[in-house]
């Protein structure tokens, strides 16, 4: 799929959320309708609204046209939402390992706008902006140019922006179930390329949605959907990072799980299979990456109890 055809994936998904929008949006949905044969050809500009811990909001380094970070969507963009990071780097030095996505809108656009003024109607002008939310995870190297969103106009996004506090939470969270003999259950994984560790055993989890309230709600909700298992003890164990496809970071909250039942009954609903598994045996198995450190941290912890 060509990065203008999951343009229309992105205006669906942020139709879904926001509809009462449909109306304002019209003649973007028009203008993918009559470029649905040639997409290369609709010019489109992809921009980011990148908020930190003070709810500042950053800026180009452009001091005589300083505005949010954006740029036109190229054939070389994996997808709308990496021409945004494109934009991020090269107006503000600020790269994609220093954000993270937001709990609020995920990969949903925070808005989408129809060109307006001169630029609309103008031979190989953009006709549409979709702005893409992000938080600042780590201090970047560089020294970019951050306004306070008081200072900020963003036109009918302004509500939306001041919704985002900035603050970087975990957005996946997995489980590492175990049971009073001390053996821990493994989620065999589908053989499908382009997933995350195909093929190999690992832990059960998931990402943030939207009506998920913590990582709490998500881990919950991911192990009842794949599986039907409900813990009987629930508890964090490790906050980690990794990185997604888009070199973005993502906060990523393991939590300890106690369940004594029985893996052939349950209604898996992803991969191939659970077993338990002795923590001896767990280095000899094809593992996810990371899943052999936290069986291993965690099997330490317990003999010290």
């Amino acid at each position: 799929m060509s990065s203008r055809t999951d343009l229309r994936n992105v205006l669906a998904a942020y139709l879904d959320r926001h509809p009462t929008d449909s109306t304002r949006l019209a003649p973007v949905r028009a203008a993918l309708d009559a470029a649905q044969g040639a997409p290369a050809t609709m010019p489109v500009r992809c921009s980011a609204v990148v908020v930190d811990r003070d709810r500042r909001i950053l800026h180009t380094r452009n001091a005589a046209a300083a505005g949010l970070p954006g740029t036109e969507l190229q054939d070389t963009d994996r997808s709308p939402l990496a021409a945004a990071l494109r934009a991020v780097h090269e107006q503000t030095g600020v790269r994609p390992e220093d954000l993270c996505l937001t709990p609020h809108y995920l990969r949903t656009p925070i808005d989408i706008a129809p060109a307006t003024g001169a630029t609309r109607g103008e031979a190989g002008a953009p006709i549409v902006d979709v702005r893409f939310a992000f938080y600042l995870a780590h201090t970047p190297s560089t020294e970019p140019s951050w306004k306070a969103s008081a200072d900020c106009t963003h036109g009918h996004i302004d509500a939306k922006v001041a919704g985002l506090d900035g603050q970087a939470t975990p957005l996946n969270a997995s489980a590492l179930i175990y049971n009073t003999r001390g053996e821990y259950l493994l989620h065999l994984r589908d053989m499908v390329e382009g997933i995350w560790a195909p093929g190999c055993w690992a832990l059960l989890g998931g990402g943030h949605e939207p009506g998920d309230r913590s990582p709490e709600d998500t881990i919950r909700r991911e192990l009842g959907e794949e599986a039907g298992i409900v813990p009987e003890r629930l508890e964090a164990f490790l906050d980690e990072e990794v990185r997604d496809a888009d070199g973005l970071t993502v906060p990523v909250r393991t939590f300890a799980a106690l369940w004594n039942g029985d893996p052939s009954q349950l209604p898996l609903t992803e991969g191939v299979m659970l077993s338990w598994f002795p923590p001896a045996t767990v280095p000899r198995l094809r593992l996810g990456g990371g899943t052999l450190d936290l069986v291993q941290r965690h099997a330490h912890l317990a003999k010290a109890v």
